[in-house]
């Protein structure tokens, strides 16, 4: 069987095994795809095969994996004339190192897959490098930039796109919004993107949507049923889409959040205990979320010196990984013993 033969063959098989959502086998066909792409110098099939690997290590939650072989190919020479691919690797590496919870590093990817040249990009990896920029510089604390790029994404959308792009913008800007203390344009945003996304046939996508959501409600002190039924559309969907591991720590910490917010606290420190011994091998960033939401629970508990060992745990975590706005907000819980800063 020649080599091109060979990776026609695989990359068939892999795009077979992603739909089963078998990715670990999607993974090595795409990689038996990839070498033989560089049997037969087909550098755009070894870029799109190796990208894709990348992509199915992020869904399976292999973040320090997927990290390392977006890093390997853009290091490659296959990639030089490919600069969608380059942007394309850029912004996964950049969602990668967000997972981490290392938000300085992912700010830089940002940056980087901004730099390459727009004119040259489709408009739909246009439109990821704007969104992952504007997520990036909201995370790592520049709110005010995150809402001007948010902005900027706003003109990029044009009122003929699909009600899946225009879905995703709204929920975008929506983010931007609600980190930058504007929330009534968050919650406009936000239900802007929950009637177009509602309308595509993407269950994954509308579970992330309503989590996220979810998260940026309860962020902004918005304890009501509106938020209550994104967590419950959140976990429906993904029941039905099937979840990785690193969406399901992520919305048993919402759950929690969500019952602690409503007077459960012991609820809520049951369910973060077992999140935090899920966490701590694998996400560490979660592990620290968890972490500092327990401490939170404790305080209100009157448990202050497991709430002050909590803090200074997550606090430890967070500066390692990077997190500068979350391990001042650690820092902030300890100094102040739980109580609310006037």
């Amino acid at each position: 069987m020649d080599s091109n033969t060979v990776f026609v063959l695989n990359e068939y098989r892999a795009a077979q095994a992603k739909a089963r959502r078998e990715y670990a086998s999607a993974i090595e066909y795409s990689r038996l795809a990839a070498q033989a792409a560089v049997a037969t110098a087909d550098n755009r099939g070894f870029c799109r095969m190796t990208f894709n690997i990348a992509e199915l290590q992020l869904e399976l939650g292999q973040v320090e994996a997927c990290f390392a072989t977006g890093k390997a190919l853009l290091a490659t020479e296959a990639i030089n004339d490919f600069p969608d691919y380059q942007s394309r690797a850029r912004v996964l590496i950049t969602h990668a190192l967000q997972d981490k919870g290392e938000m300085s590093g992912a700010l830089a990817a940002a940056r980087e897959a901004s730099n390459v040249p727009q004119e040259v990009l489709p408009s739909g990896s246009r439109l990821n490098v704007q969104h992952v920029l504007v997520a990036a510089l909201a995370e790592e604390g520049d709110t005010e930039g995150a809402w001007e790029e948010a902005m900027n994404l706003a003109t990029m959308v044009s009122s003929e796109a699909s009600p899946r792009v225009k879905g995703i913008a709204c929920w975008a800007i929506g983010n931007a919004a609600f980190v930058s203390a504007r929330i009534e344009e968050g919650l406009k945003y936000h239900r802007r993107a929950a009637e177009d996304l509602a309308s595509v046939s993407d269950v994954r996508n509308w579970a992330q949507f309503n989590k996220a959501s979810a998260h940026f409600r309860l962020a902004a002190g918005l304890v009501e049923e509106e938020t209550g039924e994104c967590i419950r559309r959140a976990e429906v969907a993904f029941e039905v889409a099937g979840v990785a591991e690193i969406d399901r720590i992520e919305m048993l910490i919402t759950r929690a959040w969500w019952e602690f917010e409503s007077g459960s606290a012991s609820t809520a420190e049951r369910l973060l205990r077992s999140v935090e011994r899920q966490a701590s091998d694998s996400h560490p960033f979660l592990q620290g979320r968890s972490l500092l939401l327990l401490a939170r629970c404790l305080y209100s508990l009157d448990r202050k010196t497991e709430a002050r060992n909590c803090a200074m745990q997550c606090e430890s975590i967070f500066t390692k990984l990077g997190a500068d706005v979350y391990a001042s907000e650690s820092r902030e819980l300890i100094d102040t013993g739980g109580e609310p800063v006037a």
